[in-house]
């Protein structure tokens, strides 16, 4: 009898594990089926043109390339196909700073001048932690730069030039490509092996990623690569150029064994691992959410990196509770709608509700100028348009772009067209009315080209083209550029967190005065008031505006940055 009741109990036992199994492999069908959906219609609508893998509990579930490798030959993408990386080679740079670490090679106290005794001294207190967390002030190199593709021993030139900091050391978080490329140098000097040799022998190698490489040769030594195109389909192909912020390559199965090993102790022990992912504590005690070349986002346990180089947009993203992770790659420029792409996949991960991308205005407007002229094409996107308005992105800068392709072809009439096609769709971007303006200064119309860069420079003060070209026109641009002061009293009522979408929101705080905006994962950002309710920021081309309801109170906040979004108060 005894022997009955085991023998049953253990067959419940088998069926009830064989139960879950099955349900979890029919939960992960449906997401790899609902992701399908998702990238299908990203594809179809022209807004993803790349591979993407997605993995749940550290199993892969969804992997899948669209469209092209090369457009010229019509050679169809694959999911072994590799891409440049862009930024998302820094976490890779941070490994190689952890792995001499570890091997007590150096310390992440050590000053910049142990390496480079010559350092300017405006910089020698810079610690290598402070370049991993890129709160080390130092000046960024781009301004300064007479050309794009330099070398990290003419970028380190450029930066032993300047005289002084950005900013004090710790005092902010700011986003500084030179950080990873003295990184770069500082592992080369170290380990006395090219950044390329380095990675490949510590990182590469261990990991059996052998479709990942670090480009500082003009020949990319892979047999699939993927070349990189503007959002209009121009050719925008890697070049050689700096290492340690950007240019390695690689594609996603490579990129999932490295998602993978860095919950093991394989390449560094777990603890170095975890410090690469804690915040900074600043000098004034706030925190800033960068880590060892990766975006941190402690309430949901996750971190993230997005790419953007040459024609190359990319993003990998990691939830370090579940073991989900998803990674696309793509090579059709600012064609990706990478916000609401990550925002339906992490919806689909936690089995929520999504929604598909919408249809960029470029990509209905490219079809139909395949037979169309463009003021026929205008017209025809523009009835697409107004039969499903909530259907449609409004992106300015690829009609722009578009725009500029007719300018380089001499052919002016469509320019206008296009430009004031796109201003009708966008009335509030600065950039459309600095392109009408350039086009009107081109015709010798000096009156419209005033009047349309005086526009774009009241829409977006920090807009230094427009400026620039106002003062060469004669314009005083001081008048242009009013100062406001808003009462603290006020800026206090835009206090909270404003939800732009389920994962994604801003907390604006105010400090002595001054409005500061934060979105998830990002730096804090200081705003300047342009009238009593909306403000500018000097960093990057954005716009905030504070909406109130009937009753008078703050409800929410609606983001400009090309296309307005809405983001309703929740605190």
């Amino acid at each position: 009898m005894k022997k009955t009741i085991r023998y049953s109990l253990v067959k419940v036992l088998f069926l009830s594990v064989l139960i879950q199994l099955t349900t979890t492999s029919i939960v992960a069908q449906n997401k790899a089926a609902e992701l399908d959906k998702l990238m299908n219609r990203a594809h179809a609508t022209g807004v993803f043109n790349g591979t993407v893998l997605v993995a749940e509990n550290g199993k892969v579930i969804y992997r899948k390339a669209f469209g092209y490798a090369n457009k010229e030959l019509k050679q169809q993408l694959t999911p072994d196909f590799c891409f440049d990386l862009a930024s998302v080679s820094k976490q890779f740079t941070g490994m190689g700073i952890m792995v001499l670490k570890e091997r007590k090679q150096l310390s992440y106290d050590d000053k910049i001048t142990t390496f480079f005794p010559e350092f300017p001294s405006y910089g020698k207190d810079i610690t290598v932690r402070d370049l991993l967390n890129n709160i080390s002030g130092m000046p960024k190199y781009e301004s300064f730069a007479t050309e794009y593709n330099l070398s990290n021993t003419e970028i380190l030139k450029i930066i032993e030039e300047r005289k002084s900091l950005d900013s004090n050391i710790g005092e902010r978080y700011v986003y500084n490509n030179a950080g990873y490329v003295m990184l770069a140098l500082i592992i080369e000097k170290v380990s006395g092996m090219s950044l390329a040799d380095f990675l490949k022998e510590n990182v590469f190698r261990p990991l059996k990623m052998k479709n990942t490489l670090v480009g500082d040769t003009p020949k990319i030594n892979l047999k699939n690569r993927a070349i990189g195109y503007t959002v209009i389909g121009e050719l925008d192909d890697y070049q050689v150029s700096h290492t340690g912020s950007t240019s390695i390559f690689s594609n996603v199965d490579d990129l999932f064994l490295w998602d993978q090993a860095l919950y093991t102790d394989k390449l560094v022990s777990k603890r170095t691992i975890a410090e690469a992912f804690t915040p900074i504590v600043l000098n004034d005690g706030s925190v800033s959410n960068y880590g060892f070349g990766w975006f941190l986002t402690p309430e949901k346990e996750s971190v993230n990196h997005s790419g953007s180089d040459f024609g190359y947009r990319n993003f990998i993203f990691r939830d370090l509770a579940k073991k989900n992770t998803y990674i696309w790659l793509t090579n059709a420029g600012n064609a990706v709608l990478k916000d609401e792409i990550n925002v339906a996949i992490e919806n689909i991960l936690a089995s929520k509700p999504y929604k598909t991308p919408k249809i960029t205005v470029f990509s209905e407007l490219q079809k139909a100028l395949q037979t169309n002229s463009v003021n026929d094409a205008i017209a025809i996107a523009s009835k697409s348009i107004k039969a499903n308005p909530n259907q449609f992105v409004m992106d300015d800068a690829a009609i722009n772009e578009l725009g500029y392709k007719y300018l380089n072809e001499n052919k002016l009439a469509d320019v206008f067209s296009i430009f004031k096609f796109n201003l009708e769709l966008n009335p509030n971007s600065s950039n459309v009315y600095d392109s009408l303006g350039e086009i009107y200064l081109l015709q010798k119309d000096t009156v419209n080209a005033i009047e349309n860069y005086k526009k774009s420079v009241a829409l977006n003060p920090n807009n230094a083209n427009a400026v620039g070209a106002l003062k060469k026109l004669g314009v005083a641009t001081t008048e242009l550029i009013i100062e406001v002061k808003v009462a603290p009293v006020v800026l206090k009522t835009y206090i909270g967190r404003y939800q732009l979408n389920e994962n994604y929101s801003f907390t604006v705080t105010e400090e002595n005065g001054i409005l500061h905006i934060q979105g998830t994962g990002e730096r804090l950002t200081t705003v300047i008031p342009m009238s009593e309710n909306r403000f500018y920021s000097k960093i990057v081309t954005v716009q905030f505006t504070f909406n109130k309801d009937e009753k008078g109170i703050v409800d929410s906040l609606t983001l400009n940055m090309g296309k307005d979004m809405v983001a309703k108060k929740v605190e």
